[in-house]
């Protein structure tokens, strides 16, 4: 029985002010967008699998913050240490090629620290992708990008999830930064329910999206039981768990 299994990745980013600065100062066009300003303040990975038989399972859910570590160095070190550590398992971002990937890569130039194997480019590769980016695989051939909140609002994800996405300013407090992290974590958590829905569109056998969700969410509330957003993670589940019932009574 074959399982595929996969690294839901996600960052959090701000901007540098002093890089900002530099940048306008020899181009005043330069703005806030700029990949180069930014640095990572904050990262997650949520572990899941799905077997042949569209049974899903849940791993591990790590994160960093400079409030834990330091600094930018830190988190990402940890970051490409646990990545490394399973050179094996792909890893999932949404957008990452565009965004978090050139992040992390100037961010290992800068503070000298190896790439882990999922992330290095590897021109003429053979075998399976070792990173996923499911907006590009959305995109197909197409010109047409979505934004990963309106692709989980399609989905039926709860609006109260959803709008806990957008990008957060950067914490001064110890409670704002455990906030960040309870954001960082929770994107990994959405990513994934993407990735479920992207599977069942491809016609992955057994796979079905509400008892896949209620796996999801279940393995990531075993270990995350103090998010924030547990009552509304907890709700959206209920939710699911009666929508297969009533598929069992009219069936």
């Amino acid at each position: 029985m074959k399982t595929n299994t996969y690294l839901a990745l996600d960052l959090e980013m701000y901007w540098d002010e002093h890089l900002y600065e530099a940048h306008r100062a020899m181009d005043p066009k330069s703005n806030r967008r700029a990949t180069a300003v930014k640095r990572v303040m904050a990262a997650s990975v949520f572990e899941f699998s799905v077997d042949s038989e569209g049974r899903v399972a849940t791993g591990e859910v790590a994160s960093w913050t400079e409030h834990d570590w330091g600094d930018e160095q830190a988190v990402v070190a940890q970051l490409f240490d646990y990545l490394r550590a399973r050179a094996d398992t792909p890893v999932l971002t949404f957008g990452g090629l565009a965004t978090d990937i050139p992040v992390l890569v100037l961010a290992s130039m800068a503070h000298g620290l190896p790439l882990p194997p999922q992330l290095i480019d590897q021109p003429g590769r053979k075998g399976p992708r070792p990173h996923l980016d499911l907006c590009l695989m959305l995109k197909g051939g197409g010109r047409t990008w979505s934004h990963l909140s309106q692709v989980l609002l399609r989905l039926g994800i709860p609006e109260e999830l959803v709008a806990a996405k957008p990008t957060v300013s950067r914490p001064r407090q110890a409670a704002e930064w455990l906030a960040l992290r309870d954001h960082v974590e929770l994107d990994c958590l959405l990513l994934s329910l993407a990735k479920i829905g992207w599977l069942i569109a491809q016609g992955h056998d057994g796979l079905r999206f509400k008892p896949a969700a209620i796996g999801l969410i279940s393995g990531f509330l075993r270990r995350r039981p103090d998010l924030a957003l547990v009552p509304i993670l907890i709700d959206y589940s209920i939710e699911l768990e009666n929508g297969l019932h009533e598929l069992v009574t009219q069936s």
